[in-house]
């Protein structure tokens, strides 16, 4: 009796099986995991997949992508994996340190532009002095800085972990980014009130209640950072702070550009109003319709 000779893996076959190994486990997207996972392994993109549908991997790529496999069957999220996420046609480094970015983020980016744009810019001022509150991987502040090349950029994490890894995504993006500085701080308590002043604040802050973290994906339960995430027992604690004392670093006109999540958009607003520094405010919405960013002009 000869010795049953074992099956060839081509991507084909492999993509075939990893797409219904994941459907057992219940996962979301099995199919577009599979070629993520394939194509970062082969350093190849998603389409050079199917240009090569027939050739056999090597024993050794098998080996790496079968561990790749499983890390992805207990929810480790694919940017996690691969270590990288894009975010505005960039590329940038992401590991557990950081929150993923997500396109609702793009829109905080594109309404910031438009608001200096339209307002800051025709001014003529040669300067733009911008801040970020959560740095995360950089994705925010980085971005401005690429679209904004006259601006000059603080952004500011209380993780020293983070902006490590911000730090990395602004060495390679180094042509864009010399005027991008990062500093380890609890929001706006490490800035001088009467020194710091800036066209435009722009954050991403924690904004899920802490019922609601219960709830979330279990990747994102899982593996993304709590910190980032949990906004205190009605997920509006870090916002309302923000709110609070973001116009007193406003310059004239400047504007405070936050995101936000559901069902807090009137409570927002109703806090803006109340608060001295704003002269109007108002939310904008994501594709989907839904409130997305909150925009306080002083």
């Amino acid at each position: 009796m000869t010795k049953q000779e074992e099956p060839i893996w081509t991507i084909h076959r492999l993509l075939d099986w990893t797409t219904t190994f994941f459907q057992e486990h219940g996962l979301p997207t099995p199919r577009l995991d599979a070629e993520i996972l394939l194509a970062h392994l082969l350093q190849q993109e998603r389409l050079d997949l199917y240009l090569h549908y027939e050739e056999a991997l090597s024993r050794h790529d098998l080996a790496t992508y079968r561990a790749l496999i499983q890390r992805r069957r207990q929810w480790e999220p694919i940017a996690y994996i691969t270590g990288k996420r894009e975010f505005f046609s960039i590329s940038f480094v992401v590991n557990p340190a950081v929150l993923i970015p997500r396109p609702e983020t793009e829109h905080l980016i594109e309404y910031a532009l438009d608001y200096l744009r339209g307002h800051i810019l025709p001014t003529g001022k040669p300067v733009l002095s911008i801040l970020e509150i959560g740095t995360g991987s950089g994705n925010v502040c980085i971005t401005l800085a690429k679209h904004l090349p006259q601006a000059r950029i603080i952004s500011i994490d209380i993780c020293d972990n983070a902006l490590n890894v911000a730090k990395k995504n602004m060495d390679t993006y180094a042509h864009f980014c010399d005027s991008v500085f990062l500093i380890q701080g609890d929001l706006l308590s490490c800035l001088h009130r009467e020194r710091a002043k800036f066209d435009l604040i722009v954050s991403n802050p924690p904004y899920i209640s802490e019922e609601s973290m219960e709830t979330l994906p279990e990747e994102v339960k899982r593996y993304e950072p709590a910190r980032a995430l949990n906004g205190g027992r009605q997920g509006n604690k870090i916002m309302e702070t923000i709110l609070d004392q973001a116009g007193q670093y406003l310059f004239d006109k400047g504007l405070l550009a936050m995101e936000i999540g559901e069902g807090q958009a009137d409570g927002l607003l109703q806090k803006a109003s109340l608060t001295a520094h704003y002269r109007k405010s108002w939310v904008l919405p994501d594709y989907a319709g839904k409130p997305r960013v909150l925009m306080a002009v002083t």
